[in-house]
């Protein structure tokens, strides 16, 4: 078994172009989780997070399922919304019931 190695070992390593795209693409998630409020105030938008944007999809982890219902019900305006604001072309939603990481 190999020892474990830090995220800064691992990103020299790795060639400068695709650790500067890993950086890029963990900023623009953390951009978005940020901003989520702008896009809709309501109390369940707290329990949902950007995880990955997948070509045209965007993937969403929800700390509940009930979180998940009212993103369903606006998963349009939603994607519209992201594709204004990001400059993606997002056309899909694959929302998944993940709790937060606790460390």
């Amino acid at each position: 078994m190999r020892d474990p190695q830090s995220v800064k070992q691992c990103l020299d390593l790795a060639p400068a172009k695709a650790g500067i795209a890993w950086l890029s693409q963990v900023q623009r998630l953390a951009d978005i989780n940020r901003s989520l409020p702008s896009w809709c105030a309501e109390p369940w938008v707290r329990q949902i997070r950007v995880a990955n944007i997948r070509g045209q999809t965007v993937v969403v982890f929800s700390a509940s399922a009930a979180a998940l219902v009212p993103l369903r019900h606006r998963s349009s305006t939603f994607l519209l919304w992201l594709n204004d604001h990001y400059r993606l072309s997002c056309t899909r939603l694959d929302a998944k019931v993940r709790p937060p990481l606790v460390v």
